[in-house]
């Protein structure tokens, strides 16, 4: 209970900040927001490495982070600082869920088909099952790390593959958010979306269709 307690602190706690500092408006202000991370240099890459980890331990909407990140620091940097933070987030509230909320998770989501079937998944198909969930949105991307967490899968192992999985969308979000800022909507940026759309769809449609062939969903 007191773990519970705790968590539900920090939460309120790190929400909080984020009103009364007023950086939720920032965040809603692009230009704003681009020029503050810029003029900070190093402690603003230490801020967005750790809104990337806040928002995996938390289980907060992070889709935008890369888009935010390219807009905020360019394509190949921001790209960069997403799937850093954001490995780093997935392996801490891996930790988290092993170690000092591992009852707290249990007692509120081991319920859950989610839990149920990310641990019959590990049993029946190891790694592979974790390279398919990373790729494919079939459950929600923050729970699956304290999913993960109640499995016997090694801690290197989720790291590691969250890690290289999360390349792809991170550099392509940031990417194409980078260059709307600097170049405006154009045909050969319609090119480029629409080429990179398709390599997104490719990257979870393909692994789906392997997974249904093997019966693994």
């Amino acid at each position: 209970m007191k773990k519970v307690i705790l968590f539900v602190c920090l939460l309120i706690g790190g929400v909080l900040i984020f009103r009364f500092t007023g950086l939720s408006t920032q965040m809603q202000n692009v230009p704003a927001m681009q020029a503050w991370f810029q003029q900070q240099g190093l402690i603003g890459y230490a801020v967005f490495v750790l809104l990337c980890i806040a928002t995996a331990v938390f289980m907060l909407p992070g889709s935008l982070l890369a888009v935010i990140a390219g807009v905020a620091f360019g394509g190949f940097l921001g790209g960069c600082l997403t799937v850093i933070g954001s490995t780093i987030g997935a392996s801490l509230s891996f930790l988290l869920g092993r170690t000092l909320l591992k009852d707290a998770i249990i007692n509120k989501y081991g319920a859950q088909p989610v839990f149920k079937k990310v641990t019959q998944g590990v049993a029946d198909n190891g790694l592979a099952f974790l390279i398919l969930t990373r790729l494919v949105p079939i459950f929600p991307y923050a729970l699956q790390s304290y999913a993960y967490a109640l499995t016997p899968m090694r801690f290197w192992q989720f790291s590691l593959i969250s890690g290289i999985t999360m390349l792809p969308a991170c550099f392509i979000y940031a990417y194409l958010a980078s260059d709307i800022l600097t170049q405006g909507i154009t045909w050969a940026l319609s090119i480029k979306f629409t080429i990179l759309g398709i390599l997104l769809f490719l990257l979870a449609y393909i692994p789906k269709q392997i997974a249904r062939r093997k019966k693994m969903i």
